[in-house]
Formats: C-alpha cells, sequence, structure tokens
C-alpha cells in the first residue's frame, strides 16, 4: 500500500493500517524533497548530485520519488510504527533520551539543524510517500523478527538508502553518513 504521508495523520486514514500485524515500510520524496534533504544548509557538503545516480527511483505512484529510508514492524503493529514516525511529538524528553523516532531525529536535523523543532520536521514529512507491506505473522513472534530483519538487511544491501544509519554499509554513502551522524548529535541541543 502506498500513501501520503500527511493522510496518516487523520485518524481515519491511520485506522486503514493494520493493527494486528508486524510489517515494513519505506519511505520516498520527490526530487526536490530529496535535494533538500541531500543538500542541508546544516551539512558542510552537499550531496545531491553526487549521490542521486544510485538512488533508487520509484514508478507508478512513485515515479519521480526516491528511495530515502526504510523500517520495519516487529515489537508492535504497522500501524503504531507508522503513527510513530509521522504523528509523533517532539517533546523535550523524546528528544534529550533519543526516543524521537530516528526518521524524525534525522529530518528535523537535516531540515531545521535542531529536533526540537516539531513543525519544520512536519512540514517534510508531509510531503514524503510512505509504501508499507504486511505480513501473516504475530506481532512479536520469532518468524516475524526473522523474515523483517532479513527483509531489511536486504534492502539495505540491494539499495542506497540515504537517512537509515543503522547497519548501512553502503560505500556511496559513507561520507553523507558521518556528517549526519554528527549532525544529529549537535542538533539535540535546543537552539
Amino acid at each position: 500500500m502506498i500513501v501520503l504521508a500527511k493522510l496518516l495523520r487523520s485518524k481515519n486514514e491511520l485506522e486503514k493500517v493494520p493493527d494486528d500485524r508486524p510489517g515494513w515500510y519505506r519511505f520516498w520524496a520527490r526530487e526536490a524533497e530529496t535535494k533538500i534533504l541531500l543538500d542541508s544548509e546544516f551539512l558542510a557538503h552537499k550531496y545531491f548530485d553526487e549521490l542521486v545516480a544510485n538512488l533508487r527511483k520509484g514508478d507508478g505512484d512513485l515515479h519521480n520519488c526516491y528511495y530515502i529510508y526504510t523500517g520495519i514492524a516487529v515489537k508492535e503493529s504497522i500501524r503504531k510504527r507508522l503513527n510513530w514516525h509521522v504523528n509523533q511529538i517532539h517533546k523535550e524528553s523524546t528528544v534529550k533520551h533519543g526516543t524521537l523516532s530516528t526518521l524524525r531525529q534525522t529530518l528535523s536535523s537535516l531540515i531545521a539543524g535542531d529536533q526540537h523543532n516539531e513543525q519544520a520536521t512536519n512540514n517534510i514529512m508531509d510531503k514524503l510517500m510512505v509504501e508499507y507491506f504486511v505480513i501473516e505473522c504475530d506481532i512479536k513472534s520469532p518468524d516475524a523478527k526473522i523474515s523483517l530483519e532479513t527483509n531489511e538487511d536486504q534492502e539495505l544491501k540491494e539499495n542506497v538508502i540515504p537517512l537509515n544509519l543503522s547497519k548501512n554499509k553502503r560505500s556511496e554513502i559513507i561520507e553523507f553518513k558521518d556528517e549526519l551522524s554528527l549532525l544529529r548529535t549537535q542538533s539535540k541541543r535546543k537552539l
């Protein structure tokens, strides 16, 4: 299923996502948003021109979009996981303790240089597309864990996915990933 992230702010739309199954997801950004993220004013270097040829481009409903982030929902439903990424509030405690969604940490760092800036994060989030897949396993089951972790590893191995930091070993993005990691650490401090 493919949906504009902004639509998942609506309770009615969010309830269309299964709440009783685990799954995995991809976030996609149009070219303009991908350029904004990869050429962030808060990074010392501009990376869009260097990386764009390596990024997976979507087709169909995702034409003119680039694959920028992937994740899995094993310990909770796919609905709860997507809700966390799309709708989480940037409380001081969630930023300070690192419990802000990893995607939101990255987006707020690249867009505002400040993980406390919920509005700037929501503005970019609302322009992203979400593609999600439900698997027929129980939440927290060993089968779900094995299947989803294998899938995530394969996605990271086969694709250059710039906003994933953990387990992302693609040589094409080492410099970007290193700079982004530093930016994320710096952007936890309130401006």
